[in-house]
C-alpha cells in the first residue's frame, strides 16, 4: 500500500498591511476573536505536522513570529520583502531540513478557507501534475489575476490584471491565491523566478508559466464558494470576512441539527460545539470555545463566554455567562 506524501506548508504573513491604516501588523488584526493568523495556522495544521509549518514573517516580524511559536509552529525572517516568490524561497529555506514530498502554500491574511476545499487542493497534485492552485469564477474579476488555461485545460500562465490585454481581461477565471506544489518542483521553479519588473519583485504567479514552459502540469481547482478566497487589506474587509464566517458556521449549525432563530443577529465563534435540537434565540453571541449540549435553548440577546451549558438546560434571555 503506498503512503501519503508527507506534506509542508508555508504561510506567507510578511505584509506590511498599509491600508489597515494600523500600527497592529495585518494578520494580527482579529477575526471572531483571534488573530487572523490563528484561523490560517489551525487550516495548516489541519494538513500538516508542526514542524512542517512555516510562517514567513516581515513586517511586525516579532510580534507575528512570537504569536506563531505560540501556537506551535515555527517563523522565518523574509528580509527585506521582495514579493510573493521571494517569500516563498524563504520559506523553502527555513524548510530545507524537512523531509517532505509535497507543500502547500498559504496566505496569511486569507483566513476563510474550508479544510475540505483545501484536501481537495492538495489531491490534484499527483504524478501527472506538479502543482495545482485554487480558481474561481468571478462576474467582476476587477484586479485579480486571471488564469490562461491551454488547449488541454491545464493552466498556462496567470497575468496580473495591470499586465493584461483586452482579451485576457476579458477571462473570467482568476488565480486566488493558494497553490499546492510537489516539493521538487517548488523548489526548481523558485530557483528561476526572475525580477524584471516595475516592482522589481519575485512574484510567485510567475511560477505556473515557468512549470509550464518546462512541460509540467499545472491544475486549475475551482473553488465552489468564492467566499473563501477573500482576503483581509483593509478595515471593511476585515468586517465582511466576519460576516462570512459567521455564516459559513450557522450554515454548519443548522445542517448538523441546531435551530437558529435570527442568524442575521446571531454570532458564534467556530470554537463553540453544539449538540443537536438546541435553540438559538436572537441577539445570541457565543465567544470562545463554547460547550452547549443538545436540546439546550439559549435566551434572546445573551452573551456566552467560553461557557458550558448541560443538555436540556434553558438559559434565560439576556444573560452573561462565562467559564472563566
Amino acid at each position: 500500500m503506498t503512503s501519503e506524501p508527507r506534506w509542508a506548508v508555508a504561510i506567507l504573513a510578511a505584509g506590511k498591511g498599509t491600508r489597515m491604516r494600523s500600527g497592529v501588523p495585518k494578520v494580527m488584526h482579529e477575526l471572531a476573536d483571534r488573530p487572523l493568523i490563528d484561523h490560517v495556522v489551525d487550516l495548516a495544521l489541519g494538513v500538516a505536522r508542526p514542524q512542517d509549518v512555516v510562517v514567513v514573517v516581515g513586517h511586525g516580524a516579532a510580534e507575528v513570529g512570537a504569536r506563531a511559536r505560540q501556537l506551535g509552529v515555527s517563523d522565518v525572517l523574509q528580509e527585506p520583502q521582495l514579493g510573493t516568490g521571494d517569500a516563498l524561497r524563504v520559506a523553502l529555506d527555513g524548510l530545507r531540513h524537512r523531509p517532505t514530498e509535497h507543500l502547500l502554500v498559504l496566505s496569511g491574511d486569507v483566513p476563510l478557507l474550508r479544510p475540505a476545499t483545501v484536501r481537495r487542493l492538495m489531491t490534484a497534485v499527483s504524478e501527472e501534475t506538479s502543482a495545482a492552485l485554487l480558481t474561481a469564477e468571478l462576474d467582476d474579476p476587477a484586479a485579480y489575476g486571471r488564469v490562461e488555461r491551454d488547449t488541454d485545460g491545464w493552466v498556462r500562465r496567470i497575468v496580473e490584471a495591470r499586465d493584461a490585454s483586452p482579451e485576457q481581461l476579458a477571462i473570467r477565471e482568476v488565480n486566488a491565491g493558494v497553490y499546492a506544489f510537489r516539493r521538487t518542483e517548488a523548489d526548481r521553479a523558485v530557483a528561476e523566478l526572475g525580477a524584471d519588473n516595475d516592482q522589481g519583485e519575485y512574484y510567485l504567479t510567475d511560477v505556473a508559466e515557468l512549470l509550464s514552459n518546462v512541460g509540467a502540469r499545472v491544475a486549475p481547482v475551482p473553488l465552489d464558494n468564492p467566499d473563501e478566497m477573500q482576503g483581509v487589506n483593509t478595515r471593511a474587509d476585515l468586517a465582511r470576512a466576519g460576516r462570512v464566517l459567521n455564516d459559513m458556521v450557522l450554515a454548519d449549525l443548522m445542517e448538523a441539527g441546531v435551530s437558529v432563530r435570527d442568524p442575521e443577529t446571531t454570532w458564534v465563534d467556530p470554537r463553540t460545539e453544539i449538540g443537536p435540537d438546541t435553540v438559538l434565540e436572537p441577539g445570541v453571541v457565543l465567544k470562545g470555545a463554547c460547550r452547549i449540549g443538545a436540546g439546550a435553548r439559549i435566551g434572546a440577546n445573551c452573551v456566552l463566554d467560553s461557557a458550558a451549558v448541560a443538555s436540556g438546560e434553558e438559559v434565560r434571555p439576556l444573560t452573561y455567562l462565562t467559564g472563566e
